[in-house]
């Protein structure tokens, strides 16, 4: 008979730590309870999840919107750059230029106009983060060596109602409408056109000479070959990473807001348009934004005619490193018969090149630059 008194299994059949044996569990006994140890344990654990849970998530959600504030910030200064009037010594002809709005659809563009004696108008387009003040390191010595020389500014340069950079679209319609202006003017009927422009300046100077055959010439200083080309060598020499993931994402963001990609803009091939139009291409040779491929393949898509200038220095540092033989070199090229027209009065390229060193316009007046002395 069992024993009185006793209650509950035995130690030498209970099994290891509390757990119920076989024979308990056939009997149906239930298992023991932990005790109060193991709920403390389990408590605290349970509390430090809890406490976890909220943190983690603040966390995350930190993350998240700061990574959001950076790529907004990163895509309206890559839509809106600063804008420095970036003269770096050369002579600030506002003072003397005829200011002029230039209609393009149902907004306008600021140009100014420097009117010259010979029957050749240069346009310039500045590049991107810059406006025309830009314009007037090389409208400087074009304009006393006789040309009528017009500066504007992309409606993405201009301080009031700016519109977003759009590495083309924006810029292209404003080239475009500039030269429509110019051809509208009494004062420049008959005249040639030539265009020059500086880094993207200069593949909207390229993709607007392809689409507009009545352009005599194009001077274009570290333009790029293409919008992704330009994206994916900027990105890279931004970050010293690869550019190309980071140009996508920006291609993305830029067409949702803008509505426009600008990496869509194919400069290489309208550059295949101008195997007859007189072209010169500057490159820099340690150019920090643009590989040398670039240029090369602008200057082998358009026949390889004309000579490709290295000048020493970066991006678009020709005319700083030696202003006057990059305006010697440039004038050389716009005064061949292709590229240039002739000067009224019968002034030929010496005289226009004497001009230049004396500091005067052809027919005998003073150049703005050269009458306040400031001539570089």
């Amino acid at each position: 008979m069992p024993k009185t008194g006793s209650s509950g299994p035995s130690p030498s059949t209970s099994g290891r730590g509390g757990s119920p044996s076989p024979a308990e569990r056939a009997a149906g006994r239930p298992r023991p309870v932990r005790g109060d140890a193991d709920d403390g344990r389990d408590g605290a654990a349970g509390g430090r999840r809890r406490r976890a849970g909220p943190r983690l998530a603040h966390g995350l959600t930190l993350a998240v919107s700061s990574f959001a504030a950076f790529a907004a910030g990163s895509l309206w200064l890559a839509l809106y750059p600063p804008v420095p009037r970036d003269l770096d010594g050369a002579p600030d002809l506002d003072r003397v230029a005829r200011r002029v709005a230039i209609p393009v659809g149902r907004d306008a563009l600021d140009g100014w106009v420097l009117e010259g004696p010979r029957r050749t108008v240069i346009v310039v387009f500045h590049g991107y983060g810059r406006d025309h003040a830009r314009a007037w390191r090389y409208g400087d010595f074009l304009h006393r060596a006789g040309y009528d020389v017009i500066a504007v500014d992309f409606r993405s340069s201009r301080a009031r109602d700016r519109r977003p950079t759009t590495l083309g679209a924006h810029e292209l319609a404003d080239a475009a409408a500039t030269l429509a202006w110019v051809r509208a003017q009494p004062a420049f009927r008959g005249h040639r056109v030539a265009l020059l422009g500086e880094s993207l300046g200069a593949s909207v100077a390229l993709v607007t000479a392809a689409r507009d055959p009545q352009v005599a010439a194009v001077v274009a200083d570290c333009p790029f070959a293409s919008g992704r080309r330009a994206l994916e060598d900027t990105f890279a020499w931004w970050t010293r990473l690869p550019g190309a993931p980071l140009a996508a994402l920006l291609r993305v963001a830029a067409r949702a807001a803008t509505g426009h990609d600008p990496g869509a803009l194919d400069v290489l091939a309208a550059a295949e348009s101008l195997r007859a139009t007189p072209l010169l291409l500057i490159h820099a040779q340690d150019d920090d934004r643009m590989r040398p491929a670039q240029a090369e393949d602008l200057w082998r898509a358009a026949g390889a005619k004309d000579e490709r200038w290295l000048v020493p220095g970066g991006h678009n540092e020709g005319w700083q490193r030696d202003p006057n033989g990059y305006a010697r070199r440039v004038l050389a090229f716009l005064e061949r018969p292709a590229g240039a027209g002739t000067a009224r009065g019968g002034a030929g390229a010496r005289g226009a090149a004497a001009a230049h060193a004396a500091g005067a316009a052809p027919g005998g007046r003073a150049a703005p630059s050269a009458r306040r002395g400031a001539a570089r």
